[in-house]
């Protein structure tokens, strides 16, 4: 990766520090430095020297010191609580993004350190920071793909879409939008019997269904990454009751943890028995946070069931329709299903060139080996991955159907069909996981076509970041 000279600007979350913003970046320790070698040497016995085997890094610990320039005393504070708010301890690793260097880790908050100077602290703070990143890669901004058929020797497929730059429109920030894998990342709003049911959904396969324990407010509430003040949050659910009960009134819900309600918005039941989208907004006071936002129905008789599915927050004035990292468009920000994922205008990705002949190019432009994830899209029966770059094959004793698709991370090697049911089983032994080297690398795809789908119309997509240590 190439990077200029100047650090320039520093994203973290909704944060960004460096020119042109009131967080001025003073010092930065660790992005290029080598992070600890964990070696495997050994005394020679009787001789000088070691034996020495490979070396591998621990993690990376960057450390970033802020000087916080507020325009007033108030300006200062609102400054400061924005900061905190944004470096609470983590469940999963989030990307600290170096815009002009296109560099970005995966970090996660272990310190912070922000002084109280009371001689200085009329308009100027200032603030440390220390990031522990468990992957010590160093990546590249921009994710890049290339894709191929499976190979054929009469015929091809023609990809029916339209790629260009990565172009992000949106950022839904509930961790859990639509329950598809389980209630992780929500929590029971009040006292009602909650549970992920398959038999009601409003995308995907899930939804949350509620049962009512008695005729007060109650319902679910789904955790976002933490929104400071001054921000607008606009919330949208989509909710079905059940049309043999009645029901008397509702709420949405900005909260901050499980009890500081911020605001709650009075909402008239919707038509039983449809799936129907509930909205509403609520912008954030000076010093207020919101990490989670709430919707809650009132039954007139316990035992009423509703359901609830589709839930997204988002900051600024527009709310888009309901999309997640596992819809067109979509991408996942860190874990899929756990994590915000943003809505692009296009794929989100820089593709390449179409493969020829079951071939695909990948360019690794860093300086360390990167290890890309595969998609394959059927039908396709026993797929094979060769890296023909530096040999070796990645079999799967498997067959994908039409309309079904295996995600393949080389880093997890996680081997998952339709990016959430475990395949790991697939794998032949003997495979080979294919990585990519620093430079141009070639890989091939070759399959078995299915009964009725003899143009080979299986699909391969790579996508890859550009990796350094």
């Amino acid at each position: 990766m190439t990077m200029p000279q100047a650090l320039g600007r520093i994203q973290w979350g909704d944060l960004t520090f460096g020119p042109g913003t009131p967080y001025t970046v003073t010092a930065l320790e660790g992005l290029d430095d080598m992070p600890e070698i964990r070696a495997d040497d050994l005394e020679r016995p009787q001789q000088h020297g070691d034996y020495t085997g490979p070396d591998y890094t621990g993690p990376r610990v960057v450390q970033l010191r802020l000087g916080v320039r507020g325009e007033t005393p108030d300006d200062l504070r609102a400054l400061t609580l924005a900061l905190r708010a944004a470096t609470q301890p983590q469940r999963q690793p989030e990307q600290l993004r170096f815009l002009d260097q296109g560099a970005l880790v995966w970090a996660k908050v272990r310190r912070r350190s922000m002084p109280y100077a009371a001689e200085y602290l009329w308009r100027i703070g200032d603030a440390a920071l220390e990031l522990y990143c468990a992957d010590p890669y160093v990546y590249g901004l921009e994710e890049k793909a290339a894709w191929t058929a499976a190979y054929s020797p009469s015929a091809g497929r023609t990809y029916p879409l339209v790629y260009g730059g990565p172009v992000p429109v949106a950022r839904n920030l509930v961790l859990n939008p639509s329950t598809e894998v389980d209630l992780s990342n929500t929590d029971q709003w009040a006292t009602n019997t909650r549970e992920r049911v398959t038999t009601e959904k409003y995308v995907g396969t899930a939804s949350i269904q509620h049962t009512a324990v008695s005729t007060s407010a109650a319902g679910t509430r789904w955790m976002i990454p933490p929104v400071t003040g001054g921000q607008t949050i606009q919330v949208g659910v989509w909710v079905k009751l059940s049309p043999g009960a009645t029901w008397t009134g509702g709420y949405l819900g900005w909260k901050a943890g499980s009890a500081g309600t911020l605001k709650l918005t009075a909402i008239t039941p919707p038509t039983p028995g449809v799936w129907t989208r509930i909205t509403g907004s609520y912008t954030l006071a000076a010093g207020e946070t919101c990490d989670n936002v709430s919707l809650s129905m009132v039954p007139a008789a316990a035992g009423a069931v509703w359901w609830a599915d589709a839930a997204i927050a988002e900051t600024g004035d527009t709310l888009h329709d309901y999309f997640d990292g596992a819809q067109p468009l979509g991408t996942w920000e860190t874990v899929p299903h756990a994590s915000p994922s943003r809505l692009h205008s296009t794929t989100g990705r820089s593709y390449g060139e179409r493969g020829a002949s079951g071939r695909v190019t990948a360019v690794n432009e860093g300086a360390a080996d990167a290890y890309p994830v595969l998609r394959l899209d059927g039908p396709v029966a026993n797929p094979a991955i060769e890296q023909v770059t530096t040999g070796g094959s990645l079999v799967l004793d498997a067959t994908i159907q039409a309309n079904e698709y295996l995600i393949i991370d080389t880093r997890s090697r996680a081997v998952l069909l339709m990016g959430s049911s475990p395949r790991r089983s697939w794998v032949r032994a003997g495979s080979v996981w294919p990585v990519l080297k620093p430079g141009t690398n070639e890989l091939a795809y070759r399959g078995s076509a299915l009964p009725g789908a003899p143009d080979q119309s299986s699909l391969l997509t790579v996508t890859w970041r550009d990796t350094s240590l």
